[in-house]
């Protein structure tokens, strides 16, 4: 979230300066903010499926998202808006901020429906499995993925 935003700054500054030197520093902020979360969306889609076929899904569908980029990318930066390419920077800036607004939906959710399941199960965090009144598949087999510990 805090990455996007500084990604989002960063391209605000490419479309809206023509300072040289305001335009460089907003390429660093943008390439700060953009390619950390890449690195951070690949695990979290991995790490965050209840099964095998799940994460293999997951994956999938982040990639055939993902490669909508170059085709998108291809058509807001035509060459007759050389060198400063304003379009192309305020449709950046614009999806950066979506990005920032969506983790911050996500994060409420999250926080949401993992208190509804404190609620209902406990925390889990000093209770042992066998103190809990549990089915006995969900407390020895992928507890982690599928019981109600999984967060």
């Amino acid at each position: 979230m805090f990455l996007s935003t500084v990604g989002f700054v960063g391209y605000v500054l490419l479309a809206a300066c023509e300072v040289v030197g305001v335009r460089y520093f907003g390429v660093f902020l943008a390439a700060s903010g953009i390619f950390p979360s890449i690195a951070n969306i690949l695990p979290w889609v991995l790490n965050n499926q209840g099964s095998d076929t799940r994460r293999g899904t997951g994956i999938v569908i982040l990639n055939l998202i993902g490669q909508c980029g170059p085709l998108l990318g291809t058509n807001i930066f035509p060459p007759e808006e050389s060198p400063r390419y304003k379009k192309g920077m305020w449709v950046s800036a614009a999806f950066t901020l979506f990005t920032a607004i969506l983790a911050l939906s996500l994060r409420t959710m999250l926080v949401w429906e993992n208190g509804k399941l404190d609620e209902k199960y406990g925390s889990g965090i000093s209770e042992d499995h066998a103190e809990r009144d549990w089915p006995a598949a969900e407390t020895t087999v992928a507890a982690e993925n599928y019981g109600p510990k999984f967060r």
